[in-house]
């Protein structure tokens, strides 16, 4: 049977057995039996609360849920969650709640907080680690400043990992997908070792092979390989002391990137006019011939990427009960690496690459007081204090047989050098650019300080006022240099001395090392070099004369490397929230919350931008949200029901926004201002016993609202009122990756076919009406609504064993994910080419597992 065979007929098996299962709810329950959901309980407050009780709008994934599903890491979560995004881009990763994030800059806090057991992940290639035994995640919507910090203010996840148990218990999880050669283990062991301590070890280990064929290289990508080992230990001191302590290390590396060009346009001027990106590379330049595929069928060409990311976390909490009061104390330490290879201009040709590392070490305490609930006045009070080392590397490199060599050779718009290059023996630009590369370090070190309360009047038995504040204090001292040296790391020498200001002509790369209005000492040294002392001085000066200022005048308008800076920032974010018990099946809740993101400095720039000084483009300042919210939580049918709604309207200022300069770098901004007005609704029903049904939707309406120095789409004319500095106005427009409408749909349904056998079956639909995947919001670039199906069938037995097949995206939707132009495709070679980060099709895994 060949493997498309396989998979119609397995997809068809688990259709039919879902109708199997939906048809046995009549013989579930019989007619006198009261039916109520099973509860969730939440931290989002950082208390145990019942989901029904908390005035926030917050969709929970359970941990069970997850293992069932496959939902092995972030970015999973979005099909099961509306208004939660999360795409790999060329550089970075955006994580977004109610359309927004932050965008491609190392140097950004993120807008989405990430919380694991506490502890803060704010880099943002931190959201792409592996899950591991988690006991639920909390997605909450909304700023969510008071408890969990100032940068929150899209929202947070609040991810909490599974605790020692009393009583000894474990599970091995094995998934295998049979087409892309994928295979996942998961033990975890946990229970008492005495009477005081308590222990859980965890451990996963997940290969895959690949789903998209790298033409260039012969192999399937992306390849990845992960593993995570998690140790708790917890003991009760005293009777009123517990301590838990947590070490977790984890690896996950990936070969490959699932990455294909299509989009392309022929060049409209110039030499190569007429002709496409990939006829261009291949025709003009001798580039491999898979360059030419340039459509979106499961094939890609590159010539190599790869990233290495490593994690150490220990955690030490100690909770407290002081009468009738909890302080909670909690320490992390946390240790983030990785060492990325990014084919940066996303093509099989060899125009350059771009090494890219970042370090990040970070301790944190916490300390929390917490009354004992119920009582007329409620409340959280408590210190917050943080200190990290950030640092950032990364190079553009252009080897010798790039084809920028022989491209910036025979550039006509450096016709007007050739005396100079003459003189320096070369035959053109591009001869200045083999074997150089540009390396960026940039690191920043901060401190936070910050003190919060959280307090809750209960009016009377239905009425509650809770008022919270959280003031922050920040410090933050930041570098960033950029040289030119030889591809070896080595310092320049002879003619490539000029190599710099090349940079700067060809890329908008303002260096450290340019040699600018000091051209005729540096031209002097050459000469005198080539040509002997007495020809060097007068030929050096009658060059200068000519190129001075035009080499002068561009490393001007870049700017020079280095550059320093430090900032403060002190912050109050309030918030005020009303509750109304209409009934005790019935709570409504109002509220009003501003939020803050602290500013920073802009780790991705090569030039000043549009600011007046280098110094001015590094710095960013902090950026607000205001919410106003109302929703409610409602339990019917008895309590065989519940439905959650909540509609909210944002407004943010001086959002923070990274622009993709249109060359090699990006530029951090803060746009004036955005809007988001939205609706979400979400619910539950235990229909029998045997079935749940379960869904939920989300409405957004993201609108810039002056924001005029947005990044024009290639071939786009620039407007408004920045349109003299080649912008385009993005005031009125949406944001990237933003959909108007999202929904999930899905069921839980079991049938006993045996007194000690059942059969367990569920399916989820997910869709998303059309979003646009460009930061430049480029028209040819949206993905068009699409709706995706996850289903799964399996056989347990009361001795603890499950069989299952899962099917994930069984409808076979390819999407963007990301996507926007190819680096040099539009601003070198004039033939515009997209690059797109494509999910993946149709899967079928087979799952088993065994409960100790």
């Amino acid at each position: 049977m060949t493997m498309r065979k396989y998979l119609k007929t397995t997809s068809a098996l688990i259709s039919t057995s879902l109708m199997a299962g939906l048809m046995t709810v009549s013989s579930a329950t019989a007619a006198d039996e009261t039916i109520t959901l099973e509860e969730i309980v939440v931290t989002s407050q950082y208390r145990e609360q019942s989901l029904k009780d908390v005035p926030i709008s917050v969709a929970v994934v359970s941990g069970d849920f997850m293992k069932k599903q496959s939902i092995t890491k972030m970015a999973d979560l979005q099909f099961s969650v509306p208004n939660f995004t999360m795409a790999e881009s060329g550089i970075g990763t955006n994580v977004f709640i109610r359309g927004i994030g932050s965008g491609n800059n190392q140097g950004f806090e993120q807008s989405v907080g990430i919380y694991v057991d506490g502890i803060h992940h704010g880099r943002a290639q931190q959201s792409r680690a592996p899950f591991l035994d988690l006991a639920r995640v909390e997605v909450l919507r909304g700023p969510q400043s008071i408890l969990f910090g100032k940068n929150s203010v899209a929202g947070a996840l609040n991810i909490t990992t599974a605790k020692p148990t009393e009583e000894f218990e474990g599970y091995v999880n094995l998934s295998f997908e049979p087409t892309d050669n994928e295979k996942e283990a998961t033990i975890v062991l946990s229970g008492p070792i005495s009477d005081k301590i308590r222990v859980r070890v965890a451990g996963r280990y997940h290969d895959l092979n690949g789903y998209i064929k790298n033409l260039t290289l012969n192999r399937d990508e992306p390849a990845q390989e992960d593993w995570t080992l998690r140790g708790i230990v917890e003991m009760d001191v005293s009777e009123n002391l517990t301590a838990t302590l947590k070490v977790e290390r984890s690896q996950f590396d990936v070969v490959g990137r699932n990455i294909e060009i299509d989009g392309e346009v022929p060049a409209a001027a110039g030499p190569f006019a007429g002709l496409l990106y990939s006829q261009i590379l291949v025709g003009a330049f001798g580039q491999d011939p898979s360059v030419l595929n340039n459509t979106l069928d499961g094939k890609r060409h590159a010539n190599g990427d790869f990233s290495n990311n490593k994690q150490t976390e220990i955690v030490l909490t100690l909770d407290w009960d002081l009468g009738d009061h909890t302080l909670k104390s909690t320490s992390g330490y946390s240790d983030f690496k990785f060492n990325d290879n990014c084919d940066c201009d996303f093509t099989g040709a060899n125009i350059f690459t771009l090494p890219l590392s970042e370090q990040y070490e970070q301790f944190s305490q916490e300390i929390r007081l917490a009354s004992p609930g119920g009582e007329t006045i409620d409340y959280i009070v408590g210190a917050y204090f943080q200190t990290s080392n950030h640092g950032y590397q990364d190079a553009i490199e252009i080897n010798n047989s790039s084809v920028l060599v022989p491209l910036l050779n025979g550039n006509p718009a450096f016709a007007a050098f050739a005396p100079l290059f003459g003189a320096l023996g070369v035959t053109g630009a591009g001869d200045l650019f083999a074997g150089t590369k540009g390396p960026r370090d940039a690191k920043v070190d901060a401190s936070v300080y910050s003190g919060f309360a959280q307090v809750s009047w209960n009016m009377s038995d239905r009425l509650t006022l809770q008022l919270g504040g959280r003031l922050t204090y920040e410090k933050k001292d930041g570098s960033r240099n950029l040289t030119i040296t030889n591809i070896d790391g080595s310092a320049l020498s002879g003619a490539k001395l000029l190599a710099p200001d090349f940079y700067g002509f060809a890329f908008d790369i303002g260096t450290d090392n340019a040699a600018g209005s000091d051209l005729a000492n540096v031209l002097t040294g050459i000469l005198t070099d080539r040509l002997g002392p007495l020809a060097g001085p007068p030929t050096a000066a009658a060059l200068a004369a000519g190129f001075g200022p035009s080499f002068a005048g561009k490393q001007f308008l870049n700017g020079v490397h280095p550059v320093s800076a430090s900032r403060t920032e002190t912050t109050f974010s309030p918030d005020i929230k009303l509750t109304f018990d209409v009934s005790d099946e019935t709570m409504v809740y109002a509220s009003w919350t501003r939020g803050n993101k602290s500013g920073g400095f802009d780790f991705r720039a090569n030039n000043r931008g549009r600011s007046a000084t280098m110094r001015d483009a590094f710095e960013f300042q902090n950026e607000t949200a205001t919410n106003y919210e109302v929703g409610g939580k409602l339990v019917l049918a008895d309590g065989a029901a519940e439905l959650n709604f909540a509609g909210f309207f944002t407004k943010f200022s001086n959002l923070q926004v990274s622009i993709f300069d249109g060359k090699l770098g990006f530029n951090v901004g803060n746009a004036a201002k955005a809007e988001v007005l939205g609706a979400e609704v979400d619910g539950r029903w235990q229909a029998t016993d045997n079935l749940t049904l379960h869904g939920s939707m989300a409405y957004t309406d993201f609108q810039f609202k002056d924001y005029v120095n947005g990044q024009c789409y290639f071939g786009q004319a620039p407007n408004g009122p920045s349109a003299a500095n080649g912008d385009c106005d993005y005031s009125g427009k949406t944001q990237q990756l933003v959909s108007d409408f999202q929904a999930t749909f899905g069921f839980n349904h079991t049938y006993d076919v045996s007194s000690d056998m059942t059969i367990n079956t569920s399916a989820n639909m997910f869709y998303t009406s059309s979003y646009n995947a460009s930061p430049q919001l480029d028209p040819k670039l949206v993905q068009p609504g699409y709706a995706t199906v996850t289903a799964r069938i399996g056989l347990a037995s009361d001795d603890g064993w499950e069989l299952a097949i899962l099917g994930e995206n069984l409808t076979d939707h390819v999407v963007k994910l990301f996507a926007a132009d190819a680096p040099l495709s539009g601003s070198t070679f004039g033939a515009i080419a997209n690059y797109n980060f494509l999910n993946r099709g149709r899967t079928v895994k087979f799952q088993a597992s065994f409960n100790f």
